[in-house]
């Protein structure tokens, strides 16, 4: 999922979906070419405040959303092997893709980055092996789509965006691979415990990724 600066006008604000691919690497990693590329219409100005971007990566599907609603599905060449979630806010000065140098500074903002995913790794199977001796391993934890832009000012941010910490729900985190976070101001009642997010996925797993970000031109 990618903004572009040079794109944005009064009456557009568009976002890139893409997925890399065989043919996109074939094309030197432009994939505006390949099936796996849109350039879609947001209903909002992606500048003007915090909105939460997501993907959800399935099996043979990619679905993208903003702001809890469904944006598009992408079935072909489909990622199929480990990755690793980059976030950046770049300009490599190509007068063609970027539109660079750029004319103006510009600022991009991230909230939070949630990530909800299947793990291979051994200590993560053990913890799930215990969590299901007096449970239902067949049951299932709804996450709460955000349907709204979540809006994080005031003393505690995570009410005021009306935003779903996994973490914030005692009821689903017995047994959790947790850590200590005294120090973290962001967290609701610092002192509190927070699940450590690896940023490595299995491709067999389902793996979703949401983002909240504000981009602003200064």
């Amino acid at each position: 999922m990618e903004f572009l600066s040079k794109q944005f006008n009064e009456t557009s604000n568009p976002i890139n979906l893409v997925l890399q691919s065989p043919a996109s690497q074939a094309a030197g990693f432009d994939a505006q070419y390949t099936p796996n590329f849109d350039v879609y219409p947001l209903p909002f100005n992606p500048t003007e405040g915090f909105h939460e971007y997501r993907f959800d990566w399935l099996p043979g599907r990619v679905s993208f959303y903003a702001d809890g609603q469904w944006l598009r599905d992408m079935t072909l060449e489909t990622p199929d092997s480990p990755g690793h979630l980059v976030l950046n806010h770049w300009s490599n000065g190509d007068p063609l893709w970027s539109a660079g140098p750029p004319a103006e500074d510009a600022v991009m903002t991230v909230s939070y980055v949630k990530a909800y995913f299947n793990s291979s790794d051994s200590d993560r199977i053990s913890k799930y092996d215990k969590r299901c001796d007096n449970g239902d391993c067949d049951k299932v934890c709804q996450i709460p789509d955000q349907i709204t832009a979540p809006d994080p000012a005031g003393a505690n941010g995570n009410e005021t965006a009306r935003t779903y910490f996994f973490t914030q729900d005692k009821e689903h985190t017995p047994h959790q691979i947790l850590y200590d976070a005294p120090d973290n101001p962001f967290y609701s009642g610092a002192g509190g415990r927070q699940s450590v997010i690896s940023s490595s996925f299995s491709a067999a797993a389902v793996t979703c990724i949401v983002v909240l970000v504000s981009l602003v031109a200064l």
